[in-house]
């Protein structure tokens, strides 16, 4: 087949078709993930923490929730979610859901809900009491988030604080 002048004329506007078909579906695309798959992320952590100070006799065993927003864009912070999942209800897809409401009255808490720009953090102080959240049998905690999702703590954090719990209290 020969490419002559006229070939290469009449089809060029199908090529610049084809294009421009590719940038549009690109386009899209990515339109689609910015706005509805990439949403901001939030890392929690929680811990037993003390709380040291010179007018304090003794230090203050608590219990902290920290939430850091990793971006993009800001995230709002609206409950502290719990959830009772050992292995046969998550086999059974039945996992027992509960929300926790933090102490407002501590001056030292961060209080939700809240909107977190990227890079900012909040540090919920949780009483480490008998009667916490701790003695009974929730396996996950977590924040919830403007967008429906819940951001759980790694399980190993909780874990350990199970662990910290048994010593201090079921003696």
């Amino acid at each position: 087949m020969n490419l002559t002048p006229e070939i290469v004329i009449n089809l060029a506007p199908i090529g610049i078709s084809i294009l421009a078909l590719f940038v549009s579906a690109f386009s899209i695309g990515w339109n689609i993930y910015r706005d509805v798959v990439l949403k901001a992320h939030l890392k929690v952590r929680f811990s037993l923490s003390e709380l040291h100070h010179p007018t304090f006799k003794n230090p203050i065993t608590t219990l902290i929730l920290a939430a850091t927003n990793f971006g993009p864009g800001q995230i709002r912070c609206c409950m502290i979610q719990l959830l009772t999942a050992p292995l046969w209800r998550r086999i059974l897809r039945c996992p027992k859901h509960a929300v926790m409401f933090h102490d407002h009255s501590n001056p030292l808490s961060g209080k939700l809900p809240v909107s977190l720009e990227v890079g900012e953090t909040i540090d919920l102080l949780i009483p480490y009491t008998k009667d916490c959240f701790l003695s009974r049998k929730h396996t996950h905690i977590g924040i919830s988030d403007s967008f429906g999702r819940t951001h759980w703590v790694p399980r190993e954090d909780v874990s350990k604080a199970k662990r910290e719990f048994k010593k201090d209290f079921e003696k």
